[in-house]
């Protein structure tokens, strides 16, 4: 079962890569919990598509060009959740992106129920001038 999250979590970062955003969101719970890192300028906890693509993903892409979520490692932490540790690019208005993140996904089903991020905010504040 967790490799199978793991493979799930790889699969979301793949499509995220390739700009598939339907695919990123048919891995996930229609009311997911997206709980976007205080000290972000988007910062906060978000429910479903609508809410993550209006506050958290057409900002970011706005803010970075290129923006990229490149995880180094993709990890089983239990059963039902897996750990992804790795690093924010792409060039903001202040400088490159290079930040810093842990995600920690929640799976229920083979499907996303949860997503937290944890990352160095300062870094991305000061790349993207907020």
């Amino acid at each position: 079962m967790s490799q199978k999250n793991v493979d799930v979590v790889r699969a979301i970062y793949d499509a995220f890569a390739r700009g598939d955003v339907d695919a990123v969101f048919a891995a996930m719970e229609p009311d997911i919990e997206w709980d976007e890192s205080e000290g972000m300028p988007y910062g906060g906890v978000y429910r479903g598509r609508d809410a993550i693509v209006t506050n958290v993903f057409t900002p970011i892409l706005a803010d970075v060009a290129g923006f990229t979520a490149m995880p180094d490692e993709i990890l089983p932490l239990d059963e039902r959740r897996v750990l992804a540790r790795g690093r924010h690019g792409g060039q903001g208005v202040k400088g490159v992106v290079d930040a810093k993140f842990v995600h920690i996904w929640t799976l229920i089903n083979d499907r996303v129920s949860k997503y937290e991020q944890l990352a160095d905010t300062r870094r991305f504040c000061d790349a993207v001038g907020k």
